[in-house]
């Protein structure tokens, strides 16, 4: 793939989480959890594909390293933010906003 389609590709994907993201928030914030947690998987799903089981276990810099794109760092750093929004548990929801500030970092 070229470079230009590469980045054109990937932010097509960041769009579509951020969209995806934006629905999601509503629903949470309407009271609808269930949903909001499915739709949150889709959308690790969508940026994830078949590592994001490897990615959402490792430490933030070799998360950072694997995904490679500020883009793609960025929108998983997103996501993990939506997923503290939703915890319920107070040390995972700061162990989540605290990965996705790592990952913030790492994509600058």
């Amino acid at each position: 793939m070229s470079a230009s389609r590469r980045e054109d590709y990937l932010l097509r994907q960041a769009k579509a989480i951020a969209a995806m993201l934006a629905t999601i928030a509503g629903r949470r914030l309407s009271g609808d959890a269930d949903q909001a947690r499915s739709e949150l998987e889709q959308a690790y799903s969508l940026l994830l594909g078949s590592q994001g089981d490897l990615l959402r276990q490792v430490d933030a810099a070799t998360a950072a390293k694997l995904l490679g794109s500020p883009e793609r760092i960025l929108a998983f750093a997103q996501l993990l933010e939506e997923e503290a929004a939703q915890e319920g548990d107070a040390s995972r929801r700061t162990l989540l906003q605290d990965r996705a500030t790592e990952l913030r970092g790492a994509a600058e």
